[in-house]
């Protein structure tokens, strides 16, 4: 297995402060870090499409393993897929080539400037077979989505369990927390078996072997559930949807810009949840990935489009002022998403999580071209790492319905700061 590793010269970056009205760009002070990037070339073959190898990828988390020597975990996503909107004309139907896919738990380690896998763990069902990455049909809140595994209109058999893994996290005790962007859900797994001990969901009505959580997050756009996971160092669960909520009740027309943040403790099963503002003038803005600092501060990637093209941005999170909402009976025809933005919350008297701007990643060097930023984690306070998802080296259907391939990378972003950027 062949990697790339690149040497980045030392930059500069403005880190900048949130206050009450999270301003995003109030600069105070300047750091200077130094860059390496390190590319996997070669991955595992997983299968043929229409004489179309297609390889192991869709990187979409990463831990960093604590006490090792530049060791991390990541976890692989729903699987290859394209969308087939030019063959069926229907924005929900799925071409999942290798429709048998099942996401994986990887192992890395950085050694001699170069990444190795050290180890590959398929995902266990609770009954010891793996999941399945295909959207789930059957449950009370229907995914919209519809699987296919050739342009014939054949459709895939589902295996019991189907996840869209995006974010991976550890507790103390080595298990190993995942985000589920279906239902979506929280999924506990065992650091040993990799067989999931529990599944945590907004689904009321998943299948057997789910406790449930806040089913307002089960109103998530379709495929834009929890994107990031963090795990507190007193086992407290933070997971983030990727997308605001689009409140459809509400008659306001302008697009809201706030995103719940879920505040869970697995051991009791009480949850908070608490709200988020994306920043201005950024379009469809997502979250990437979320990762911890301590019990109320996090790291997390934002990303998404403005006027000048992609854009890709680290803020970090405070969350021990911010109010619950999910406390709050929201009158008829409205929700917390119809406040809009920040300074409509503040005046109906809610605190969102602070946000201050930490690092502009596409002007420090990340390569926008090799796919979306979703894996984030912090290795000390003077290093944090950064992984993009290649999507399987998908691009899409050609012309002729045959499968583009882009041969993205999955690459991993080291960024080693002169000071700390947080206590």
């Amino acid at each position: 297995m062949r990697f790339s590793f690149a040497l980045i010269p030392a930059l500069f970056l403005f880190a900048c402060s949130g206050n009450g009205n999270n301003n995003d760009h109030e600069n105070n002070e300047s750091l200077s870090f130094e860059l390496q990037q390190f590319c996997i070339n070669e991955m595992n073959l997983l299968g043929t499409y229409e004489q179309i190898d297609l390889y192991e990828g869709g990187f979409s988390g990463l831990i960093y393993i604590p006490g090792s020597d530049l060791e991390f975990f990541t976890v692989t996503d729903r699987g290859p897929n394209a969308l087939i909107k030019e063959i069926t004309d229907k924005e929900s139907h799925i071409l999942f080539p290798l429709a048998n896919y099942t996401q994986k738990i990887i192992r890395l380690k950085l050694e001699n400037n170069e990444f190795k896998i050290v180890s590959i763990h398929p995902i266990l069902d609770f009954d010891g077979n793996p999941i399945g990455g295909l959207p789930p049909h059957g449950l009370i809140t229907e995914h919209p989505e519809l699987a296919f595994s050739d342009l014939n209109g054949a459709q895939p058999v589902q295996r019991k369990w189907n996840f869209d893994i995006e974010a991976i996290s550890m507790d103390a005790n080595g298990d190993i927390w995942l985000a589920d962007e279906y239902r979506p859900a929280v999924v506990l797994v065992d650091g040993k078996s990799f067989r999931i001990k529990e599944v945590f969901s907004a689904e009321a009505h998943d299948l057997g072997g789910s406790r449930i959580l806040d089913s307002y997050f089960s109103k998530r756009m379709p495929n834009r559930g929890f994107e990031g996971i963090a795990v507190t160092p007193s086992g407290k669960i933070l997971a983030m949807l990727q997308s605001p909520i689009q409140n459809f009740e509400s008659l306001d027309t302008i697009p809201t810009r706030l995103i719940r943040i879920l505040y869970f403790d697995p051991f009791t099963g009480k949850s908070k949840v608490f709200g988020y503002e994306t920043s201005e003038h950024v379009r469809d803005p997502k979250i990437g990935d979320i990762a911890v600092i301590n019990e109320n501060e996090f790291l997390i990637i934002e990303h998404g489009k403005d006027s000048a093209g992609k854009t890709a941005n680290i803020f970090r999170l405070d969350i021990e002022f911010a109010s619950d909402i999910s406390i709050h009976e929201f009158g008829l025809g409205t929700s917390f998403e119809a406040l809009i933005n920040n300074a409509k919350a503040q005046y109906q008297g809610f605190i969102l999580a602070q946000k201050s701007h930490v690092l502009n990643l596409i002007d420090a060097g990340f390569d926008p071209s090799f796919g979306k930023p979703e894996g984030l984690t912090v290795i000390n306070a003077n290093t944090i790492a950064v992984l993009n998802d290649n999507d399987f080296g998908i691009d899409k259907l050609d012309e002729n319905g045959k499968l583009k391939m882009n041969q993205q990378l999955n690459c991993v972003y080291l960024f080693t700061f002169n000071k700390p950027i947080f206590k």
